[in-house]
């Protein structure tokens, strides 16, 4: 039985997963999802179907929505989706399911993946969150849920169990008296969080080398390089990936703060999935050629 993955992975995490997948069930391919941006329609030829991403802003990020609204789904009996997140709820997947009920489909099973969080730099918690223990124990966990999630998808199960558990950590003291107001603004706050997933504001410090990397690995082909310095193209729009933060080798690149808010990526080092190297991630981008 055939299956393909259509993956999107700015830090490597969702790489890394479809790829243990591949290993894992027989007579699977994957497909970047950034590769297929340019096309009117996308046609599907197998019979099981699987979408790897990283949840933004507890749902689906923008990218992968837009290639679902193209997919032509008439080969595929049994769908599947896995969000990998850094901590926070997930809400991916009645998204998705609302993207393929317009077409009299939905997920047949889905599964949450806790992983390293290449968002992490931007915040005070870096520290705690990104440490040699804490990415192994994740890894070793995710490995052990895939060998479930595997055999799940070989028999064709059906697997709806919503995973809103959240942190893996408690929130700081601070935010707990807070947490129901929280929860009553969620239909304001996640629009927000959409729309701040495409306007990061980045900029390069003195320790750029103008190795060009930062360039390679933008999804978005937002980063070109000028007189051996990155320049972020205003008229395209950022996918919110944070390769080129995550990926450059001098920690130069930075995100401003802005009045929502306050980056710490002067202060804080960067996260990579290690098992995936910044031609993985620009690969992504010449699938197909």
């Amino acid at each position: 039985m055939s299956t393909e993955i259509y993956y999107f992975s700015g830090t490597g995490n969702s790489l890394h997963v479809a790829r243990e997948l591949q290993r894992r069930i027989p007579e699977t391919s994957l497909v970047p999802i950034v590769s297929l941006l340019g096309r009117e329609s996308v046609q599907t030829h197998a019979e099981t179907v699987g979408f790897v991403f990283p949840q933004y802003a507890t749902t689906v990020p923008k990218v992968v929505a837009e290639v679902l609204k193209k997919l032509d789904l008439a080969s595929a009996g049994y769908l599947f989706a896995i969000a990998t997140r850094g901590g926070t709820v997930c809400r991916a997947f009645a998204d998705v399911d609302e993207l393929l009920n317009k077409r009299g489909r939905r997920l047949d099973s889905y599964f949450v993946l806790t992983m390293p969080s290449g968002s992490e730099p931007l915040v005070e918690t870096f520290s705690e969150y990104i440490t040699e223990e804490r990415i192994a124990g994740l890894e070793s966990e995710m490995l052990a849920r895939l060998d479930a999630i595997q055999d799940v998808i070989i028999a064709q199960e059906v697997n709806r169990e919503e995973d809103l558990s959240g942190l893996d950590v408690p929130p700081p003291d601070i935010i707990k008296p807070i947490m129901p107001f929280i929860k009553i603004l969620e239909p304001i706050l996640l629009p927000l969080g959409k729309l701040v997933e495409s306007s990061f504001d980045f900029y390069f410090d003195a320790k750029c080398t103008g190795c060009g990397l930062c360039e390679r690995v933008c999804l978005a082909q937002k980063i070109k390089m000028a007189d051996g310095r990155p320049v972020w193209q205003k008229e395209i729009k950022c996918l919110g990936c944070f390769a080129c933060l995550n990926y450059c080798p001098e920690q130069s690149i930075q995100v401003a703060s802005t009045w929502y808010l306050k980056s710490r990526t002067a202060e804080n080092g960067r996260y990579h999935n290690p098992q995936i190297t910044a031609n993985d991630i620009a690969a992504q981008k010449r699938w197909g050629e």
